[in-house]
């Protein structure tokens, strides 16, 4: 009877109220307040508001005075009434006060945060129209419900059969660089072209670059995803334990828990049985542990159990014991920002269909003014502040990392929030050919393409094969615990593209520690996004695909062109970027003539270039040093690889030098020419 009495009361304060406002070219309404999020998708009992910079010093005055942890109410009347009206039973910031922050904060505005919680039967658009008129309050945001929240794979995870292996056993230079069994199955790291439609170097490019760095466990990546499953032989070395504890790798923000959540699964009707593998397979590809005889490698998975640690921030996953997951993923950047993470992995976005479409997201994403999204705050607060509080960091603010979605084949180029938003990365996924997945989102907002496999291709091998679920206590329908390869598997998406990007942002950031090199973000996301190799070349005519339900799939490649941002990441080109080392790339097995006149004063130049000195050129198979003709050396590289050289020269009386780099591969990919 009181929840009854509660709504009618209710319904019957608003009926004096004005009408909800649409937001004003300045971004406010009638009322003062800014309403964000939709209603359409809205969750129901809660609602969180942004206050006015006043009213939140406010709160916190009140609240430090009382010691309240857990409130009710602001300690402001006008508002307080409001909540009081509503039967609000919690009233709390988003992101905890902490003096040590509280500057920083104020910047973005993710202190003027609080979440308001109610009878999930109380209309919510109701409790919106009375917080916006309430004097203190400058936007009322209705949060997604949790449920349209999802993973960026397309289909199901496929577990590896030796049956059905077929060209994936090649010899690569990866298998030889580490001696993890299962590196001849990753081509997305070194492609020697050998599999169904598949090229020559359609990969990022990572051989090369270990040959420079592998890892660092001072560099940590928040996975912000499902959970890891952090007892994972391929993993666990590797991953990140709270300072102070024991046990702590992470916070399962879907239950409220510092215990991750891997066991839940549940049964789709498309695929049956789901398991919680997504985020393991996400955390593979960035750093699986290399070099220990194990599995497979990760980019970033050092030598041994060095490599980068993987945090793991759960925000999605398959338990029905939800404890307040509405704001999971505003509250998982909090952790990873004030436990060191640098990087932020986002494998993650919003369902679209037919009911909500991407205009749909977009103009929900866009409502008012930029700044009306508590995602929106907590990202922004990520990139500026990550880095922070440690001066021995290589960089000074985070990277957050979003795959771009699996809809480009129903919506082409639209718009897909989170990561058309400008300040993140939004990753696209290509082939193990150079050429678009069926399923990638593309556009002008994407940044960058990695690998995320396209099994259409070829069902089993062309996906990116990465760790797995093998907790036993989990009696898995699929039957990989017989499969010979417990705990490893391909999928596909850009949730596989994303951590390619990740891993070799971590792996940079790992050489930048090691040359103690130090960048802002501004300055490390522009190397990161120019460390690419073209693949438009290989737009041309159209691709035949077939998606997870087999219908067929016509895809006009040239609807691609310049939407896949400035092409594949490439490990290496990164890393020298990183260094200052001009790389050079030549055909192995043929003669390439390359002038140098431009890196000493152009052809009229009078600095004169004397010799050329190595100490391993034996990793391009040369056996003797080339000698310069005027400004021009002819390289001829029999062996596939990457050397460090100086070219030495003259300026008047003085010698200088400057290093460079030859990089040899068989395929090319279009990676050719200068740095």
């Amino acid at each position: 009877m009181k929840r009854i009495l509660l709504v009618c009361g209710l319904l019957a304060l608003f009926s004096c109220t004005k009408d909800q406002t649409e937001v004003a070219s300045d971004g406010g309404t009638q009322s003062g307040a800014v309403f964000s999020g939709s209603l359409s998708k809205a969750a129901k009992g809660t609602v969180a508001v942004k206050l006015t910079p006043q009213a939140a010093a406010a709160v916190v005055a009140q609240q430090t005075r009382s010691g309240e942890t857990v409130a009710a109410r602001s300690g402001i009347e006008d508002i307080d009434a409001a909540l009081e009206r509503i039967g609000v039973t919690r009233f709390e910031r988003l992101w905890a006060y902490d003096p040590a922050w509280e500057d920083r904060y104020s910047v973005t505005g993710i202190n003027r945060w609080y979440t308001v919680y109610f009878d999930e039967h109380t209309d919510v658009a109701e409790v919106g129209k009375l917080l916006a008129e309430r004097p203190g309050i400058a936007v009322v945001q209705y949060p997604i419900d949790p449920k349209y929240r999802r993973v960026m794979k397309e289909g199901t995870v496929k577990p590896y059969f030796v049956e059905n292996d077929s060209k994936a056993n090649v010899s690569t230079r990866a298998v030889t660089a580490m001696n993890d069994p299962f590196l001849n199955k990753q081509w997305h790291y070194d492609n020697p072209g050998t599999g169904n439609k598949s090229k020559t170097g359609a990969d990022i490019n990572l051989t090369d670059a270990w040959s420079l760095c592998t890892g660092s466990s001072d560099i940590i990546v928040a996975v912000i995803d499902e959970p890891i499953y952090t007892e994972h032989p391929d993993l666990k070395a590797n991953i990140w334990t709270k300072p102070g504890t024991t046990s702590e790798h992470g916070y399962n923000f879907y239950n409220q828990s510092a215990t991750l959540d891997w066991k839940s699964s549940y049964n789709d009707p498309d695929y049956g049985m789901v398991y919680a593998d997504h985020g393991s397979h996400v955390a593979g590809v960035i750093a699986a542990v290399n070099n220990n005889g194990v599995g497979i490698g990760g980019i970033a998975g050092g030598d041994g159990g060095n490599g980068v640690k993987l945090m793991s921030c759960q925000i999605l996953g398959y338990g029905e014991n939800n404890i307040d997951y509405y704001y999971a993923d505003s509250k998982a950047f909090e952790y990873a920002l004030k436990n060191g993470a640098v990087i932020a992995q986002n494998s993650w976005g919003w369902t679209v269909s037919e009911d909500t479409t991407p205009d749909d997201n977009e103009k929900e994403w866009n409502y008012g003014y930029s700044n009306v999204d508590a995602l929106k705050d907590a990202m922004n607060t990520f990139i500026q502040y990550a880095g922070t509080e440690n001066p021995d960091s290589p960089i000074q603010g985070g990277l957050v990392i979003f795959a771009a979605g699996n809809d480009g084949d129903l919506w082409q180029d639209a718009k897909m929030y989170p990561p058309a938003y400008a300040p993140v990365i939004a990753v696209g996924a290509m082939d193990w050919g150079f050429q678009p997945a069926y399923y990638t989102c593309y556009g002008s907002w994407v940044d960058i393409t990695a690998p995320g496999g396209d099994q259409s291709v070829d069902y089993y091998n062309g996906g990116v094969f990465s760790t797995i679920l093998c907790d036993d206590a989990i009696n898995y329908e699929d039957g990989r615990k017989s499969s010979g390869s417990y705990g490893y598997g391909f999928m596909q998406g850009t949730s596989m593209a994303c951590p390619h990007v990740s891993g070799v942002a971590a792996l940079g950031l790992s050489y930048a520690a090691q040359l103690g090199r130090k960048f802002t973000a501004a300055e490390y996301t522009s190397l990161l996004l120019s460390s690419v190799y073209g693949i438009d070349r290989y737009f041309g005519g159209t691709k035949i695909s077939y998606g997870y339900d087999n219908e067929k799939i016509t895809l006009v490649m040239s609807n691609y062109e310049n939407k896949m941002g400035g092409g594949c990441i490439d490990a290496l080109k990164l890393l020298l970027a990183i260094k200052g080392t001009p790389a050079i790339y030549v055909k192995t097995g043929e003669a390439t003539v390359v002038d140098f006149a431009s890196y000493f004063g152009g052809a009229n130049s009078k600095v004169v270039l004397k010799s050329v000195l190595s100490e391993d050129f034996a990793k391009v198979g040369l056996t003797s040093l080339p000698a310069f003709s005027g400004t021009k050396l002819t390289l001829n590289c029999p062996k596939a690889g990457v050397t460090i050289f100086t070219v030495k020269a003259e300026a008047g009386d003085m010698e200088i030098s400057r290093e460079f780099a030859i990089v040899s591969r068989s395929g090319l990919a279009a990676n050719g020419g200068w740095l």
